[in-house]
């Protein structure tokens, strides 16, 4: 494969020989720069839903609280039905849930390639929302673990194979710290990250600087309606308190960090976020993202020794948005670089 412009983390043609098959981010000629790109999410139109797939089925896990909260998720077998291809779960960005459209579409492409996918709600997102009192966050790693140990015990038969993941934005923050903390003991095979917030407290500012402020006051609506469910377990104060914060940055320091015992949001953020644990990743790991992304400051991805972790396999382009990667072929390049990676890798 040629060298790509698009790898700066790694050598760039180191990174494209150990990703078979995978091209340079080409974006859309109609979709140029990272406000575009981001906002082209809402344009997608995957065919995968409940209604069309009969062969669907809905898992439920309940936790071990008492009373239980019950997470949950969708699980859609292979339409092109390729051998020893290992499930893969999808999780979710903040404010988003399994049958988020980013979510349907890239399981509709790795079901094409032959993969199972699980899409995944996190704790009260989607349709665990009126099954959990509790909440979720981007280091209660206690989750996937919980996750992928029932997967492995009580569901053989899908991950007979192995178990991969691709996680969005916040969601991917959370496999990261998962890889980190469970070292040559994860439950993953392989992994992908796609725009995910290495940092959090630099995510945090970056949301409340210039134009990029629409994209934190969306984020912050989206997370506060999921937090104020009528399930939720909510004081006064707090149900006020999410009432009133007006960006993410205050919803962190009011009421996410105090809620799981942290001062505010610096400790929260230092405490949760990826980037100083990466190091500690044994599983193979492609990381997307890109220079225009408008949520997540690509300075986040710089002064990392990436060449530390030969299990690291990072990449940054020139364009993508977050999470958008919307390709001069109408597809997304994120879903075809996810594949290539685990076609390669495993």
């Amino acid at each position: 494969m040629p060298e790509s412009d698009s790898a700066s983390y790694k050598d760039s043609s180191t990174v494209a020989k150990e990703i078979d098959a995978l091209n340079d981010f080409r974006p859309h000629p109609l979709c140029l720069g990272g406000w575009l790109q981001t906002i082209s999410v809402k344009w997608m139109k995957p065919q995968l839903d409940l209604e069309s797939r009969a062969d669907a089925v809905a898992v439920s896990i309940p936790d071990d609280h008492t009373p239980p909260d019950e997470m949950s998720g969708f699980y859609f077998p292979a339409t092109d039905n390729k051998a020893d291809n290992p499930l893969v779960t999808i999780f979710h960005g903040m404010g988003g849930h399994a049958l988020s459209r980013y979510m349907r579409s890239a399981g509709e492409r790795l079901n094409a390639n032959g993969y199972d996918v699980l899409l995944w709600n996190h704790r009260g997102a989607g349709r665990s929302a009126s099954k959990c009192a509790r909440f979720h966050h981007p280091g209660l790693t206690a989750d996937v673990c919980h996750l992928t140990e029932y997967l492995k015990e009580e569901r053989p038969e899908w991950t007979r194979n192995g178990l991969a993941c691709i996680a969005f934005s916040l969601g991917a923050n959370l496999l990261l710290k998962y890889l980190a903390e469970s070292g040559s003991n994860s439950n993953f095979d392989a992994a992908v990250s796609v725009s995910a917030p290495l940092d959090m407290e630099i995510t945090s500012q970056n949301l409340q600087t210039g134009s990029n402020r629409v994209f934190d006051q969306y984020l912050l609506h989206k997370q506060c309606d999921e937090l104020l469910r009528s399930s939720a377990e909510l004081t006064d104060n707090e149900r006020a308190t999410l009432s009133s914060v007006s960006s993410v940055w205050e919803l962190d320091d009011q009421f996410t960090g105090p809620r799981f015992g942290y001062e505010g949001a610096k400790d929260y953020y230092a405490e949760n976020s990826a980037i100083d644990s990466l190091q500690q990743i044994r599983t193979p790991t492609l990381l997307l993202h890109a220079k225009d992304d408008p949520v997540v400051a690509p300075e986040v991805f710089e002064g990392i020794d990436w060449d530390g972790n030969e299990s690291l396999h990072p990449m940054l382009c020139e364009s993508g948005g977050h999470t958008g990667f919307l390709g001069h072929d109408r597809r997304r390049w994120h879903e075809t670089a996810a594949i290539a990676f685990l076609d390669s890798t495993l």
